[in-house]
């Protein structure tokens, strides 16, 4: 039997390195921009991430959708055909339909392929969370861990996983349903920025708001102080909308108060981007 291989779909953020060193492939996840439909992969193919907030910022009508059992048949078929079982990090089952469609597709590829496996992570999170769980996968199997034992130890590392994010545009939780119009307005005009964090089931909740991007980052820090695991080596994850200055900033507080994080700073991934909007900063690490 070949080895296992790795994947994780675009939700998650984890640094290049990884990618392009062969040790986890991306599968690539459509959205629509202003009736155009686009793929973001986080490699040179596919929509440049660049021009993604450009259209962001735009306030372009950006739609994002879901990966169908269908979608999930075509990408992985050729993996299993040819004797390879697959691991594979979820969108969290909270946010998207995803997870049930990759479990679907699992299913089927049983049938298909007895002698090879296909199992599904639902990671309970987004963006960061899933990159440091990528992290944890990619370790597990260089250290010699077999498909399952690397699968049973994600499934209960996840809920290791704690993330904290500010919304800058309020416009943006409206579009996506989330506030009133007039709540957007109001909001904006006072300058405030939504706080949220996941719940254990893998949902996004408030836990709070605050004035002004300087005061919001503060607000981040003091979760972080309060939630997170200060051990030697402890990962750290910051995704930004395309707002480095903040990400910079956020990332010195965090490193002033647990010197001995590791903390990695990269964009975030358009298809969370799309719902958080513009200037949205992202706080991922382990509890």
């Amino acid at each position: 039997m070949k080895d296992y291989l790795l994947f994780m779909d675009v939700s998650g953020d984890v640094v290049r390195d990884y990618v392009d060193a062969g040790k986890v492939e991306l599968l690539p996840m459509e959205f629509i921009i202003d009736g155009k439909s686009d793929y973001y992969t986080d490699k040179d193919n596919g929509i440049n991430v660049i021009n993604f907030y450009k259209s962001v910022k735009a306030r372009a009508d950006i739609k994002t959708t879901q990966i169908t059992p269908a979608i999930y048949d075509e990408f992985f078929d050729k993996y299993l055909k040819d004797g390879h079982s697959v691991l594979y990090l979820c969108l969290s089952s909270g946010l998207s339909s995803t997870y049930q469609s990759a479990c679907t597709a699992a299913e089927n590829f049983k049938k298909k392929y007895p002698d090879v496996e296909m199992l599904v992570v639902d990671t309970l999170r987004a963006t960061g969370c899933m990159g440091i769980l990528c992290e944890r996968m990619i370790e597990n199997k260089d250290n010699g861990m077999s498909l399952r034992e690397n699968f049973y130890d994600l499934e209960t590392y996840k809920f290791k996983l704690d993330a904290c994010c500010y919304v800058d545009d309020l416009n943006a939780l409206h579009r996506g349903g989330r506030i009133s119009k007039s709540v957007a307005v109001i909001g904006s005009l006072l300058d405030i920025k939504p706080l949220i964090t996941f719940t254990p089931d893998g949902k996004l909740a408030n836990w709070g708001k605050q004035r002004g991007v300087k005061m919001s980052i503060k607000k981040l820090v003091e979760f972080y102080i309060e939630k997170a695991e200060k051990t030697e080596g402890s990962l750290v994850y910051i995704c930004h909308a395309d707002e480095d200055t903040n990400a910079k900033e956020l990332a010195e507080k965090v490193k002033e108060a647990n010197p001995n994080c590791i903390i990695k700073t990269r964009l975030l991934s358009p298809i969370i981007g799309a719902h958080l909007g513009p200037g949205a900063l992202v706080l991922c690490f382990l509890k």
